[in-house]
């Protein structure tokens, strides 16, 4: 019988004066490493607790340290400022980083999903963190030149659209009421989005850094997964385009199925799904060889 990793809630404090709340699991031996695990848009670090039975414990069980936590206004980390993209970057990550390299000796691995998986590798881009490797999970920005689809672009432009008007309208993306997640989105995160989108460019919000051209800055190895069943949100090609850009060791893992030989898991199941273990699986070894 496997035994439950030793748990702790933590708050980290950021640059900017934000309470971040975050989960620490630790192995029953030593830890190989840890891991920063920086959850989805929409989605809160719940997504990887699941009660014991996630991605968390999973790779605790594993021999990794984790430290899954709640991006500013997501979870469990109220924020009475503006909750912007930057932020995430400059701040949220970075702190969390840093309370990591503080408290604990060896190897530091980030494994973002989806909003996490770009917000580490513009914050390992920006020198905003000190990571030792990224996981990138069905992660891509939405921009043309990592699209080659041109019918999948548009579908993308007329999604941006509506945010806009939802955005114009309600003053926030009601991720929740849509049934597209556990947390909304801030109008800020998703203006950058779709700002992004329409300009073609990945940028600060005051147009003073390009996340695009900081990514030739991401000297240590990645490793995006995306899946077949990823339609529109993060389709393979777009993942694998967006991982061109960086400059260091690459690899890309593309699912097909799910832990049965069915359909490959979606978006957000990748990470949460119930078959998706053998996803899970792929993480740890590519961790392992990186020992």
């Amino acid at each position: 019988m496997v035994r439950p990793p030793f748990t702790e809630e933590i708050e980290i404090r950021t640059a900017d004066g934000v309470s971040l709340r975050a989960t620490a699991q630790e192995p029953i031996l030593r830890a190989r490493g840890t891991v920063l695990l920086a959850h989805a848009e929409f989605a809160s670090r719940q997504s990887f607790l699941r009660d014991g039975r996630g991605l968390a414990p999973f790779l605790a069980g594993q021999g990794f340290r984790t430290l899954a936590f709640d991006f500013r206004g997501h979870g469990e980390s109220p924020s009475e400022s503006e909750v912007t993209y930057d932020a995430f970057i400059r701040h949220d990550l970075a702190a969390v980083a840093e309370c990591a390299r503080a408290r604990w000796k060896g190897p530091l691995v980030v494994v973002g999903h989806a909003l996490g998986g770009h917000v580490a590798l513009a914050a390992r881009g920006t020198g905003a963190i000190d990571a030792d490797a990224i996981v990138a999970i069905a992660t891509n920005v939405w921009l043309r030149r990592f699209e080659p689809s041109l019918l999948r672009w548009q579908a993308k432009r007329a999604a941006m659209a509506y945010v806009a008007n939802m955005l114009e309208a309600r003053g926030h993306f009601p991720a929740r009421a849509l049934g597209l997640g556990t947390d909304d989105e801030s109008s800020s995160v998703m203006r950058a989005a779709v700002r992004a989108a329409r300009e073609g460019t990945w940028t600060s919000d005051d147009g003073a850094i390009d996340y695009v051209r900081a990514l030739a800055n991401v000297r240590i190895p990645v490793l995006a997964i995306a899946s077949k069943a990823d339609k529109l949100r993060c389709v393979p090609e777009c993942a694998e385009r967006m991982l061109e850009c960086t400059a260091g060791i690459k690899d890309v893992q593309v699912i097909a199925n799910d832990d049965r030989g069915g359909a490959a898991p979606g978006h957000m199941s990748l990470v949460t799904g119930r078959r998706s273990s053998h996803v899970w699986e792929a993480v740890a070894a590519w961790l392992s060889s990186r020992d």
